[in-house]
């Protein structure tokens, strides 16, 4: 006879889900979680006038 010591299904599924979810928590605190330059502030009319040009503007080569 022969006993199996794997884990059932759903307890592996579970487990895996909860190394990948601790995963993209790092990921995400190690890259996305600060702005890299918290004191570098864009005036609003500059970002209007930039996107709005942009728009409009044909593409240069």
């Amino acid at each position: 006879m022969q006993i199996s010591k794997r884990l059932p299904l759903w307890q592996e599924i579970t487990i895996i889900l909860l190394i990948k979810m601790a995963l993209l928590f790092v990921i995400w605190k190690c890259f996305f979680s600060q702005p890299v330059a918290r004191h570098m502030l864009v005036p609003q009319s500059m970002m209007t006038e930039r996107f709005t040009s942009a728009a409009s503007a044909p593409a240069q080569r």
